[in-house]
């Protein structure tokens, strides 16, 4: 099982088609050992160490609380080894979600330490964008109808960034702390770099504006260059396929600009939804699968719809948030 996977999973950030693998694989007579390499590998790359049994029981009860206790090993025969490399794993994955959870469970006689991690989540209704610095000063633009996560403090090792949806990054330098984007199946790792990610409908894309970046599907990786995007929907394939972009159709969104290059109006107007946060209706005899090549740059949706109208032989009328489409 790829430890991405179930780095989303105890995030509660995976899709229901990847927890539905997971729950699958739970029972498999070989998930035991499988979890039991990924989390002691993830021990020994920490070099921590736990202390106090009451902390181990703690962090199992949690790991029982995500898994729905789908082991058939019984709690008395666990191996310490196992105990200590899962709760770094938890740590690592950041199994602190929807509000500060305790990490290392307070033992005062013991003097163990608390370790609180809070994760800030930003959903961003159709028809808005927003604009956040995240804890490291990198700036990122969300576009609408997505959603981001991410900590309120980086860790000292990693950065990572959950996203679900379209956003612009410019990544802040940092040689000793990579950057990580996690979005749908892919996982984008930088130093420092600009680029945009569109995760949507299953199907991922990264573009690079500028610096370079590793993307990770699996097993599987591609190293981008500027002006280079990855696509692992393109032609259906899965696969991570590195071509070419035109900068106003990936990125264009972020100066108000929207491209179209032979779409189909269906697809058109759903973009539109997203941009203005409206919901259009139309007459039956209009063609949808009609395709059109345009670009409109800061343009209200009236001018917007009166251009295309023109040419798709349609007019429309807006009522608040409510677009109807007729057939001249």
């Amino acid at each position: 099982m790829d430890k991405e996977k179930i780095k989303r999973f105890l995030n509660g950030l995976s899709s229901k088609e990847e927890e539905l693998e997971i729950a699958k694989w739970l029972e498999e007579n070989n998930s035991n050992k499988e979890i039991n390499t990924i989390f002691e590998n993830s021990w020994e790359e920490s070099g921590n160490t736990i202390h106090a049994d009451t902390s181990k029981k703690h962090l199992w009860e949690k790991i029982d609380q995500k898994t729905g206790n789908k082991t058939n090993v019984k709690k008395g025969q666990r191996k310490f080894s196992f105990l200590k490399s899962a709760a770094v794993w938890l740590l690592l994955a950041g199994f602190l979600v929807l509000s500060a959870k305790v990490v290392w469970e307070n033992n005062k006689e013991e003097g163990e330490q608390v370790v609180l991690t809070e994760w800030v989540e930003k959903s961003v209704p159709s028809g808005e964008k927003l604009l956040l610095t995240l804890p490291d000063k990198s700036k990122v633009l969300v576009n609408s109808n997505s959603k981001i996560k991410f900590p309120t403090s980086f860790e000292k090792n990693s950065r990572e960034v959950y996203l679900e949806g379209e956003a612009f990054f410019e990544v802040k330098k940092d040689s000793d702390r990579p950057f990580f984007v996690f979005s749908g199946e892919l996982t984008t790792e930088v130093l420092g770099t600009s680029f945009n990610i569109n995760s949507r409908l299953e199907r991922t894309k990264i573009a690079l504006l500028e610096g370079k970046v590793k993307v990770k599907n699996g097993t599987e990786e591609a190293f981008l260059s500027p002006g280079e995007m990855v696509d692992d929907g393109f032609n259906g394939s899965g696969k991570l396929e590195v071509t070419s972009f035109i900068y106003a159709k990936e990125m264009g969104w972020k100066d108000g600009q929207i491209k179209f290059r032979k779409k189909p109006l269906k697809a058109i107007l759903q973009q539109l939804e997203d941009w203005y946060g409206v919901k259009f209706e139309h007459e039956k005899n209009i063609n949808l699968d009609r395709t059109v090549t345009g670009t409109f740059q800061n343009d209200n949706l009236d001018n917007l719809l009166s251009g295309l109208g023109f040419t798709m032989n349609f007019n429309h009328t807006i009522d608040n948030k409510y677009v109807k489409l007729n057939s001249n």
